[in-house]
């Protein structure tokens, strides 16, 4: 049997690189790095990320493979919500939550009610980390998690780069924080398996994806075949824990 291999955060653009994308470069991108499903949202940060969650979730209609997310400002207040809802209605799996770009900070009480929703509808949050100064710290994070345990996080870039250890911390700290292998993958893997060397976290709380077609998936999938994982911890990183998360 091969390997199952899931991507927990691609995007789908109407175009890239100067040339039309869509579900059909997306899948194709997919197939050349070997991934089985992806988990999808849109391309760009607007501030009004309603018209680019209906683009998704009309993309993604019957496509097995691509499992859609729904982008939401929570500056917005009601409007996200009701957004967040209809995102759900029609498919979606997690919200995403992008606080440098919509230029608000996570551990603002503007972000409780999006995640409150979230554990009504039991769908997952994927959160960009970064820089306190983006708003998006891991430590921002691990306040979020720390309000809403019940609520499956997964930590986009795992703080990379210089943010690693907080990163870390705050999936220690917090049981319902998964670290997202976005970039890093591609660009610095040992530093992922040194973390599970090292016993600081386990192989089970680390999650694949590609930010692919900006990151080039297959280069993120051969980082995490090449870095030195078991063969069990390996399968687990590249798919088996998404799979679980999204009872797959």
């Amino acid at each position: 049997m091969s390997q199952f291999v899931a991507d927990f955060e691609s995007y789908m653009p109407d175009e890239f690189d100067g040339k039309p994308y869509g579900p059909v470069g997306l899948l194709a991108n997919a197939d050349e790095a070997g991934i089985d499903v992806s988990v999808v949202f849109q391309g760009g940060v607007p501030a009004d990320p309603r018209p680019g969650n209906a683009e998704v979730l009309d993309g993604a209609e019957g496509q097995s493979r691509i499992l859609p997310g729904c982008l939401v400002n929570p500056t917005m207040g009601p409007d996200a919500l009701e957004d967040l809802e209809n995102c759900v209605r029609r498919g979606a799996r997690t919200v995403k939550l992008m606080a440098a770009g919509h230029r608000y900070r996570l551990d603002s009480s503007a972000v409780d009610p999006v995640m409150d929703l979230a554990r009504s509808l039991g769908i997952t949050a994927t959160i960009h980390s970064g820089s306190h100064l983006s708003g998006c710290a891991p430590e921002y994070i691990a306040h979020i998690a720390r309000n809403h345990p019940e609520v499956t996080i997964i930590m986009d870039h795992m703080g990379y780069r210089e943010w690693v250890r907080s990163a870390v911390q705050a999936a220690q700290e917090n049981a319902n924080i998964y670290l997202g292998t976005t970039l890093i993958a591609a660009a610095e893997p040992f530093t992922i398996s040194a973390i599970v060397a090292s016993g600081e976290l386990g192989a089970d709380r680390i999650v694949f994806g590609s930010n692919a077609p900006a990151g080039i998936a297959s280069h993120g999938v051969n980082g995490i075949r090449m870095a030195g994982f078991s063969p069990e911890d390996e399968a687990l990183v590249l798919g088996e824990n998404l799979r679980a998360i999204y009872d797959m």
